[in-house]
């Protein structure tokens, strides 16, 4: 009896513990998927940063200028932006058709092979799952932290041209685009079923605020769509045909979009016109300060390009001259620095009062579609159509300017001028030029590429510098002095520890003649013709 009892006994308190076990586990499995539903609490988890796009970063590094930090080879010509996530890992697509996870100093961490080109963002949900679309197929691919598959869906008819967004219940929504506007765009389950579709052809990253979707279509309309089941809650003629940026929304609901039309847009929750503004051909998603404040810019070309800063009701508050052509969208930091990429430099940097900060300039004709991205420790990341991702980090360091060209003869060398505006010293300053010209016909007849170069120990601070590159000497038996064999493909100035300055990326900008070691910069007949003394650039 007495052991039938101790059984009971042990039975009951085996039936008081275990309940309160499973509930525990319960309630902890419960509490997990709430925190892993939506994107990662990480410093840019998703392209323009939030579900509204507003490319506001509360990170930042303070600095004079920018320089860089590592860069690493990822493809050819690449418009992926790059997301971050909370360990501080890069992830970035490449026309190499991968998916590259890259560790914060640059190395590696893992690629993954996919269908087709990545020129999209990822993006990064809670659980660590990265979700990144492929262009020509169409597809949408959730892919784990160390780099593995785990689904992949073809998303519809035509091509994915633009990024993925995640909401915060895990929802990824994402479009196509087709010809004839056949394209899609769908609601898609964390587990990769399709939780809805509606029949419109987008080439824009999507952005959503409350339970409305926002998406930009082929047909020139901009879409609101409950998340709910996709069904129109309004559109709005915008005239956003074909590939743009898409919208970004302030905390009030206002919804704005730079179109292709030349106009800015600002539109109330419920679809009407808030105001526009005329600022010229734009297919970039405006950036929105803490303060509410407006940040777009244009994508003209011909250095015919502007950075507008408006306040919520639409008053132009400043326009600044970017002095690069096109761009992409911008970033801002902590500190309201504008970060954008574009055309001949791959980033450049402008003050909240709408003054240029700083350029960074890389040494190819190479158009910057990729959107920076932001740190925790405020690096700026972004990539270019030279096919590398950049590391550039704020802080006080030399910033050089090649600010004049001596036009006319010379023996041995010619003369620039290079000017220091940062704010430390710059030592070690690497001058150089890389100069093309042919040989005769009746040798090689081949393009030849030489580069000269002379160092100057120090520049400091607002110091301006003449500096002869020296050394130049092409036979005038080997190679042909003809007053247009001979060009400058790339001047510049760098060092180690300071932004550097390039003149005529990737083309040649100025005939030389060179014979033996005599030097016409501006060529022999020019100089003949009277064109000599410096000039400013």
């Amino acid at each position: 009896m007495m052991r039938i009892a101790s059984i009971f006994i042990a039975v009951l308190l085996l039936l008081t513990l275990l309940p309160q076990e499973a509930c525990s586990n319960v309630s902890q499995t419960k509490d997990e998927n709430a925190l892993n539903k939506g994107p990662m609490n990480s410093p840019w988890p998703m392209y323009r940063r939030d579900m509204r796009h507003t490319g506001r970063s509360p990170y930042g590094k303070a600095g004079c200028t920018g320089v860089l930090k590592w860069k690493i080879k990822i493809g050819w010509l690449v418009d992926s932006s790059p997301v971050i996530d909370k360990n501080g890992i890069i992830y970035i697509g490449s026309d190499y058709c991968k998916l590259y996870a890259i560790y914060p100093n640059g190395t590696i961490k893992w690629t993954v092979k996919l269908d087709h080109f990545v020129d999209t963002s990822p993006a990064l949900a809670a659980d660590g799952t990265i979700y990144v679309c492929t262009e020509e197929h169409a597809k949408l691919y959730a892919i784990d932290p160390d780099g593995n598959i785990k689904w992949c869906i073809k998303v519809g008819n035509g091509w994915i041209l633009d990024s993925p967004l995640l909401d915060e219940d895990g929802i990824i929504y994402v479009g196509t685009t087709g010809i004839g506007n056949k394209g899609v765009f769908v609601a898609v389950y964390p587990n990769g079923t399709i939780k809805w579709k509606i029949n419109i052809s987008t080439a824009s990253p999507p952005a959503k605020y409350g339970d409305t979707i926002y998406v930009a279509g082929d047909d020139g309309y901009l879409y609101a769509l409950y998340a709910s089941n996709g069904t129109i809650k309004w559109k709005v003629r915008a005239g956003c045909w074909g590939l743009t940026s898409g919208a970004s929304i302030d905390e009030d609901g206002t919804i704005y979009f730079s179109s292709k039309n030349g106009y800015l847009y600002a539109f109330c929750p419920n679809g009407t016109l808030k105001w526009k503004y005329k600022i010229g051909f734009s297919c970039i998603s405006p950036a929105i300060a803490e303060n509410g404040t407006l940040y777009v810019a244009t994508s003209i070309g011909d250095g015919d390009d502007f950075v507008y800063a408006f306040d919520p009701n639409g008053t132009l508050l400043w326009k600044c001259k970017t002095k690069a052509s096109g761009a992409s969208a911008i970033a801002i930091d902590r500190y309201g620095i504008l970060y954008a990429g574009s055309k001949y430099r791959a980033l450049y940097a402008v003050t909240p009062g709408g003054k240029m900060k700083w350029f960074y300039e890389i040494d190819e004709y190479c158009p910057t579609a990729s959107s920076p991205a932001i740190g925790e420790d405020g690096t700026i990341y972004v990539a270019a159509w030279d096919g590398y991702l950049y590391a550039i980090e704020p802080r006080d360091a030399g910033d050089l300017e090649i600010t004049g060209i001596h036009l006319g003869f010379d023996v041995g060398g010619f003369r620039i001028k290079v000017k220091n505006v940062g704010c430390r010293p710059a030592h070690n300053v690497t001058c150089g030029v890389v100069m093309e010209t042919y040989s005769y016909p009746w040798l090689e007849d081949e393009l030849t590429r030489f580069e000269f170069t002379t160092t100057v120990p120090e520049i400091d601070v607002n110091e301006e510098v003449v500096v002869k590159i020296k050394g130049i000497f092409l036979n005038p038996l080997h190679y042909s002095p003809a007053f247009w064999d001979c060009s400058f493909e790339l001047l510049y100035v760098k060092a180690e520890d300071a932004n550097p300055d390039m003149l005529w990326e990737g083309g040649d900008f100025y005939p030389v003649t060179v014979f033996g070691p005599f030097v016409w910069v501006g060529g022999f007949i020019l100089w003949l013709l009277g064109a000599r003394g410096w000039i400013e650039v």
